[in-house]
């Protein structure tokens, strides 16, 4: 169903350490920072005792599963359940971003409401899960596609907003558990639920793979902009970094020799101006080399032997091509 229903159906699986196969690798998830409980904590909330149980939105559940592993006859009611909850209205929005760096994931969670709700016994959940976790299951004798295994249960905040237009962000980080899980399963999902009667309100999930900060539409591993608005993704010089943040246009200014990016302007002002490489490059570029200074834009402009390497030989070079008019 999660295939069927991408985007409206999400779920997360919350498994006993006592009724999961030995090679499956689902080691029960840290809770709050602390190894374990997790299933007994989130199954306390439903008051779940025989399984497999299904908890919809806290308001329906079905417990009990069929022979061999075969799910087939508990779909009718599933969508059942499904159908009596997709029209349902709710007044929150999720929208989960971040930025990940290496196994570090840096998340923002932002709740935003576009109608009036009581704030009481409300909460956030932030969960993080890894999915399509393929393993055996003796009793059932055949292989089981675990969705959404939780992996990490990082917090339960308290939502405060109340009124329409009012919005709350939470942040944070957690590392990714290389050895244990898929870097790329890993996703978040959040969603809002009521700790008086367990109803889920809104729920997000998001891959950490798929983060958006800038939020242009293009993801953060494919973006040339991760902090600036891009959507057309304009990169005037070719670099990999994208015009709306990148200060050197190496295409038409910052060109070989052109270190301090000057330009000369004609009295006829219908010509395009030029660039200007004179003395004052050699004596920036000196200084370059001297502070090492990478960032510069000047710092690719004065790789006059094109080794990629900037040093005194480029200062050099660049001095005798003024002396010889090269430009």
């Amino acid at each position: 169903m999660l295939d069927e229903f991408p985007g409206t159906l999400i779920s997360t699986e919350w498994h006993s350490p006592g009724y999961t196969p030995g090679d499956s690798d689902f080691e029960e998830c840290y809770y709050y920072d602390n190894f374990g409980g997790c299933y007994g904590a989130r199954g306390n909330l439903f008051n779940v005792g025989g399984i497999p149980h299904t908890e919809w939105n806290g308001e329906y559940d079905l417990t009990g599963g069929w022979a061999n592993g075969n799910w087939e006859p508990a779909y009718d009611y599933f969508i059942g359940f499904y159908n009596q909850l997709i029209g349902s209205e709710t007044p929150y929005d999720i929208v989960i971003n971040g930025f990940k760096d290496g196994l570090t994931v840096n998340y923002d969670i932002t709740v935003s409401m576009d109608d009036n709700h009581s704030s009481q016994n409300q909460k956030v959940e932030i969960i993080v899960v890894e999915d399509k976790i393929m393993s055996y299951w003796t009793g059932a004798s055949e292989y089981h596609n675990a969705r959404n295994v939780a992996r990490y249960w990082i917090s339960t905040e308290d939502l405060d907003i109340s009124s329409a237009g009012e919005s709350q962000t939470f942040s944070g980080s957690f590392e990714i558990d290389e050895e244990a899980w898929n870097p790329d399963s890993v996703k978040i999902i959040s969603m809002v639920q009521n700790y008086g009667n367990y109803h889920v309100h809104q729920v997000q999930e998001l891959n950490v793979n798929e983060f958006d900060t800038d939020q242009d539409g293009v993801m953060n591993n494919e973006d040339n902009c991760l902090s600036e608005y891009n959507p057309e993704q304009e990169d005037i010089d070719g670099d990999g970094m994208g015009d709306a943040c990148d200060p050197c246009d190496n295409a038409n200014i910052f060109v070989p020799g052109n270190v301090s990016g000057d330009l000369w302007y004609y009295d006829d002002t219908s010509l395009e101006p030029t660039v200007l490489v004179d003395v004052f490059d050699v004596l920036l570029l000196a200084e370059i080399v001297e502070l090492a200074n990478e960032e510069s834009c000047g710092y690719e402009a004065g790789d006059m032997t094109g080794e990629g390497d900037v040093n005194i030989i480029d200062v050099i070079a660049l001095a005798s091509f003024i002396m010889e008019g090269a430009f």
